[in-house]
């Protein structure tokens, strides 16, 4: 029953943001406690205003998120905000296609078993999706904007889209900068 409520709340604030352009309330409050990067209210946002529905069945490929203003340029922020959203599509009842499982388990002592990979080569011969899941951020002085929309494999046309704002923290600014500890 709470978390009837709780759905009940967060697709209120969803469709509330429609009405705005997507754009949650400025002082970049996220929607839920645990919704840290705002990634849930984005893919409530985002399957909200899906306008092909049967894309929720088709395999979504989710890439790293880019600074807006150097689109060959990513972060820390971008690489987690691109693992929260894969995780929030996932949860949402999306298929999300993990685009990069290697195909070979590999044993490295000092950093334990890995099938993750980034070789292009590899990624791209199984890339077999739908849409992809694309975005963008920009650092203000006080808040990171980001952008995410939802994108037809097969053509240039979004499928959906939805902004939201984050409060910037020295934390954000620092995965922003690749300083450590985050």
């Amino acid at each position: 029953m709470a978390r009837a409520r709780l759905w009940a709340a967060v697709m209120a604030l969803a469709l509330s943001a429609c009405a705005t352009g997507g754009l949650a309330p400025s002082t970049g409050a996220p929607v839920r406690h645990d919704d840290k990067f705002g990634a849930a209210y984005m893919v409530t946002v985002l399957r909200e205003q899906l306008r092909q529905a049967e894309v929720i069945n088709q395999p979504v490929i989710v890439t790293t998120f880019v600074d807006l203003n150097n689109l060959n340029r990513s972060s820390v922020f971008g690489r987690v905000m691109a693992e929260q959203l894969l995780n929030e599509l996932h949860q949402a009842g999306f298929t999300v296609s993990e685009i990069r499982k290697g195909k070979d388990i590999f044993l490295r002592e000092e950093l334990g078993e890995l099938i993750l990979s980034r070789d292009a080569r590899e990624v791209l011969s199984r890339a077999n999706a739908r849409a992809i899941l694309a975005g963008t951020y920009v650092a203000t002085e006080r808040t990171i904007i980001i952008n995410a929309r939802l994108i037809d494999i097969n053509s240039p046309l979004i499928l959906s889209s939805c902004s939201f704002q984050l409060e910037m923290t020295r934390e954000l600014e620092k995965m922003l900068t690749g300083e450590s500890p985050f």
